[in-house]
């Protein structure tokens, strides 16, 4: 692998700052984007058969104003945002297709096409332990002990107990569609794989270039398929609100994206994978910010993702270092 382009490690509490940063911000689009969909009268009930196609071509600007924002933070820290080697090139374009393409391709149909919510936030964060099964594959010093896997199942129960609100109930998991549930874990294993991705070209890629192209890259194959599936920018009511909210959530992407990528980079993948717990939680209390009642199952599901957290988190004896 290539050298890193940094010759010394960032300090862990570093590491989790930025992943714990990245999962706070990643879990508070939701409620903007009921907004902003709102607003652009972009709905099951308007659009019917062309609903998904719509998501997928206003998803594939969010994500396109994400790139460009990202690499104009490049450019204004003096990167060259195009001088990359054929390799580098090759695996930002196959990172763009997996964590933003494919990843989104999947999770926006997975999300329309399942009725159960606790089922959609549950599945969404099989991501986590896809990678950190990945990693105690691909890399030596990044093994899944006993405390981890304890540690990650009282992370999925905590999650698990703070969605049982709003008369959702266990029983709402036992159900099951491939264009649903089973879309839903297609998002985590290529959200996965793009974190894998990431930590591998960030070695020898600066994250802002990287990141930026990714998005991208992934735009660019969701508005292929959004607009071959029938969707059209043409056809959007773009409100001033709606273009805001767009602008805004374009930033909620770039913003997390770059630091998920530069916590990928330099620390272990089953350590900081736990953090996007934090993902559905953080969305959970904005709607508490925002009326919704703070639950008792909201407050055990918090306890047990902190203590997941610090059980896959414990000090480790070996030096940090990125792979």
């Amino acid at each position: 692998m290539s050298t890193t382009l940094e010759t010394k490690a960032p300090s862990k509490s570093m590491i989790i700052l930025a992943a714990v940063v990245a999962n706070i911000i990643w879990g508070t689009p939701f409620k903007l984007l009921k907004l902003m969909y709102a607003s652009m009268d972009v709905s099951r009930e308007a659009l019917g058969d062309r609903y998904i196609a719509q998501v997928l071509t206003i998803v594939s600007v969010r994500f396109l104003l994400a790139g460009l924002l990202t690499l104009a933070v490049a450019m204004i820290m003096r990167q060259n945002i195009v001088k990359m080697s054929k390799i580098q090139l090759r695996n930002v374009v196959i990172m763009g297709l997996v964590s933003t393409g494919f990843a989104y391709f999947f999770f926006n149909i997975g999300n329309v096409n399942i009725s159960s919510t606790i089922n959609s936030t549950i599945l969404a964060q099989s991501t986590i332990f896809f990678t950190a099964l990945l990693a105690n594959f691909i890399y030596s010093d990044d093994k899944l002990t006993p405390m981890k896997t304890l540690g990650l199942v009282i992370g999925f129960a905590g999650l698990i107990i703070s969605q049982l609100t709003g008369g959702t109930s266990i029983g709402d998991m036992f159900h099951f569609s491939i264009t649903g549930e089973g879309f839903m874990l297609m998002y985590g294993l290529m959200a996965a794989l793009g974190t894998i991705l990431a930590k591998y070209l960030g070695s020898s890629l600066n994250v802002f270039v990287m990141t930026g192209w990714s998005l991208v890259v992934g735009a660019i194959f969701l508005f292929v398929v959004g607009t071959l599936m029938g969707g059209s920018l043409t056809s959007v009511h773009w409100t001033t609100e709606g273009i805001l909210l767009l602008i805004l959530l374009a930033a909620f992407a770039a913003i997390p994206f770059t630091l998920w990528n530069w916590a990928a980079t330099w620390g272990k993948l089953s350590e900081i994978s736990v953090f996007k717990f934090i993902m559905p939680i953080s969305g959970s209390l904005l709607s508490v910010a925002f009326g919704e009642s703070f639950t008792t199952s909201l407050l055990i599901g918090l306890i047990l993702v902190c203590v997941s957290i610090i059980m896959l988190n414990l000090p480790s004896k070996k030096p940090l270092q990125a792979n």
